[in-house]
């Protein structure tokens, strides 16, 4: 039986500020929704408590193919192949306070989860 992890794949890793200020940058994103094989997709990345405006990046690795991360924070895919993997995501506020998190993201068959 295969597992999925969506919630529960969430890691804080990072949360600064500039010297002597507070970072209050959060993000309401919990989940990532999962996408589907040959199927066109989008998800939103939202960020809250910090000055926008907002800027997302990939931290670390790059993305599989067949995704994209925008700087307003939209996953856009059109994955080819069945795949889970753990993206990481900083979001930079305007005054530098950045967060980085992870997320599980989970790719199932065209036909949908598995029963």
């Amino acid at each position: 039986m295969r597992k999925f992890l969506f919630a529960a794949a969430m890691l804080l890793l990072v949360a600064s500020a500039a010297e002597g200020q507070q970072c209050l940058l959060t993000y309401q994103t919990e989940v990532v929704f999962p996408f589907f094989v040959n199927t066109p997709g989008q998800f939103q990345f939202e960020a809250v408590s910090g000055t926008e405006p907002y800027k997302f990046e990939v931290f670390g690795d790059t993305l599989p193919e067949g995704f994209v991360l925008t700087p307003s924070g939209k996953l856009i895919a059109k994955p080819d192949q069945e795949m889970e993997f753990v993206l990481f995501v900083t979001v930079t506020d305007k005054a530098g306070c950045h967060l980085t998190q992870a997320f599980n993201v989970v790719v199932f068959p065209e036909s949908g989860p598995p029963a």
